[in-house]
């Protein structure tokens, strides 16, 4: 049965937005709202799809800081935090999340936030990854987090408020869902920062988990897909929605539509995930797949091949990157290939055809596994072709059976031919966006901030 008094303050939360905040609002009408036992969620969760909450908590809340958790959820939405997780840990994902957003929403917005709420100037502008990997390379910073989530969180038990009734009968309700079926995070992965125990820690105010189907089942690479699309739709009807009712045409959207991109995923996440993705490709029940596992969901891991494999890299040697930017790229995508389990990288460099080394070759080797370090030296300058690497692979090496992946540094002013496309999955790091960058016919694209290098 439905708390009917809990959703109603949902509703009138909502509606007050409506009037003081309409994009935000607008982003609320798109998420089914969701009641769930405290066992699932003690307090309020996305997964993209919908606002999870605990009927006991929302009670718990003035009216005002139950604005503030739903517009916190509105906005883990506009920045697709349940789309980003991949195989990172939950709990210290969920507290990375918070602190990208409550900065935002506190300090620029001024929004109240219930206790147990995470917000840090020291974050505040920073990317939910980049947080991440502070607070798994900081037991101190660790720590802290869990201190603020354990003072601020009061206990969600039920106090017997409003009481369960039967389900809205409004029709502007209609759009609401109870299914029930949606299951709880679970942690069971046994990781560690120095003492901290990563399962055992609290989970802050307003959860982001991984969109599952109405029968709670993770989502199809088919259903992300569309998700993300349907959370883009969503951000610019509601931009549009609020120039269009404001007096001056402005939207306060587009400013966190900006924010959004500001803080968009780290490009060394995208290219680890990557690899990790496209280099372990055996099936192994000896561990378990961690993306799932916190379902309750027991699947098997990807298994590093104990060949190892190799990784090719085609450089682009007409941009304006720079000899120190290439070395930095180099010592990024090694350390990650080791981490992979990759034995070999192989690197071509190109022009407007590829260019061969000192010794007449047109790959340079190195063989990780015997303490080679990656170094890329430009060769050549001037125009650009894309499609002399992938013709040199497909065409001209005949000894590329053990390559895993395709990785092509580039500025991106170029074009290449879908005809060209090789057989292993191919990433193209893109250190500009452009209209050409944006019209690669194949593989997937990371945008790589070269200034971050320095």
């Amino acid at each position: 049965m439905i708390n009917k008094q809990a959703r109603q303050a949902l509703v009138k939360a909502r509606s007050k937005l409506m009037k003081s905040d309409i994009g935000m609002a607008t982003m609320l009408l798109h998420l089914n709202l969701v009641e769930v036992d405290e066992s699932v969620c003690s307090t309020m969760a996305t997964d993209g799809k919908r606002i999870i909450y605990c009927p006991t908590f929302v009670l718990d809340q003035t009216e005002l800081e139950l604005q503030g958790v739903m517009v916190h959820e509105a906005l883990h939405c506009v920045w697709e935090h349940p789309l980003r997780k991949g195989s990172k840990h939950h709990k210290v994902w969920n507290i990375a999340c918070d602190y990208a957003i409550n900065g935002f929403l506190k300090f620029d917005l001024n929004y109240e936030l219930p206790d147990g709420g995470l917000w840090d100037r020291d974050y505040q502008g920073k990317s939910a990854e980049s947080i991440y990997r502070e607070l798994l390379g900081n037991e101190e910073a660790l720590q802290e987090a869990i201190n603020d989530i354990t003072q601020g969180k009061g206990d969600c038990s039920d106090n017997g408020s409003g009481g369960s009734e039967g389900e809205e009968e409004s029709s502007d309700e209609s759009n609401i869902s109870d299914t029930g079926q949606l299951s709880s995070p679970e942690c069971k992965t046994g990781e560690k920062v120095g003492d901290i125990d990563l399962d055992s820690i609290p989970l802050p105010v307003g959860e982001v988990w991984e969109p599952q189907s109405d029968e709670g089942e993770p989502l199809s690479e088919q259903e992300l897909d569309e998700l993300k699309t349907e959370l883009q739709r969503s951000v610019s009807l509601a931009d549009k929605l609020e120039k269009a009712m404001s007096q001056d045409g402005t939207s306060s959207m587009s400013s966190r539509v900006d924010a959004m991109k500001q803080v968009s995923v780290d490009w060394k996440d995208e290219l680890k995930d990557f690899l990790e993705s496209n280099t372990c490709t055996d099936n192994s029940w000896s561990r378990l797949n961690k993306r799932h596992q916190w379902r309750g969901i027991n699947l098997p891991s990807k298994a590093k091949s104990p060949q190892g494999g190799e990784l090719a890299i085609a450089i682009d040697t007409s941009g304006s990157v720079s000899q120190y930017e290439l070395n930095m790229f180099a010592t990024e995508i090694q350390a990650m290939a080791e981490d992979c389990g990759l034995e070999k990288i192989r690197v071509c460099y190109c022009d407007t055809t590829v260019r061969k080394n000192a010794d007449g070759e047109w790959w340079d080797t190195y063989e990780l596994d015997q303490g080679d370090d990656l170094e890329l030296r430009v060769r050549g300058g001037g125009g650009t072709k894309f499609d002399p690497p992938f013709e040199l692979f497909n065409d001209y090496s005949d000894d590329v059976s053990e390559v895993q992946a395709f990785v092509y540094f580039t500025d991106g002013y170029g074009y290449v031919s879908p005809e060209v496309e090789p057989n292993v999955p191919v990433l193209w790091c893109v250190t500009e966006e452009s209209i050409y960058s944006n019209d690669l016919k194949f593989g997937e694209k990371i945008y790589v901030d070269v200034s971050s290098f320095y």
